[in-house]
């Protein structure tokens, strides 16, 4: 068991020379419009986790959180998102090579052929989480000769 991580806009460095990542963050926004690394995280690292869930596993009960092996991938992901944003910047072949190694390594996952870290916070089954106990009351069974003629 091991502890899960949630992507931060500094990762993307790991990854990215620093001034494609702050492009990829700052260029062509709209008026208003913030960086969009806080809207964009959260969708791939909820797409991440249902891959997860998909192969049977269980995923931690933080939001957003992914597990630490697969922070790359969701790097690259992230960093695919957010580069469609502005066609002018585009992936290069490595980059593309990793993306898709990503989405491989979640296909696997999904289909239960690699099995993620288990998180230290597991999230609870949605039939345990309410903590909602039925009562059921036996109901008692009356046979007579009259109830089981003809059988």
């Amino acid at each position: 068991m091991a502890a899960w991580i949630t992507l931060a806009a500094t990762d993307l460095d790991d990854y990215l020379v620093a001034a494609q990542t702050a492009a990829l963050r700052s260029a062509a926004l709209g008026g208003g419009q913030t960086d969009p690394f806080g809207r964009v995280m959260p969708d791939t690292a909820s797409f991440i986790r249902q891959k997860i869930r998909s192969g049977g596993f269980q995923v931690s009960a933080t939001a957003n959180a992914i597990p630490p092996e697969l922070k790359w991938a969701g790097a690259y992901l992230v960093i695919e998102a957010l580069q469609v944003r502005i066609p002018a910047l585009k992936l290069t072949e490595d980059q593309k090579t990793q993306v898709k190694e990503a989405r491989r390594q979640l296909d696997r996952l999904a289909d239960g052929k690699e099995q993620p870290t288990i998180p230290d916070d597991p999230e609870l089954p949605p039939d345990t989480q309410s903590g909602f106990s039925p009562s059921v009351t036996p109901k008692t069974l009356n046979f007579s000769r009259d109830q089981q003629d003809g059988i």
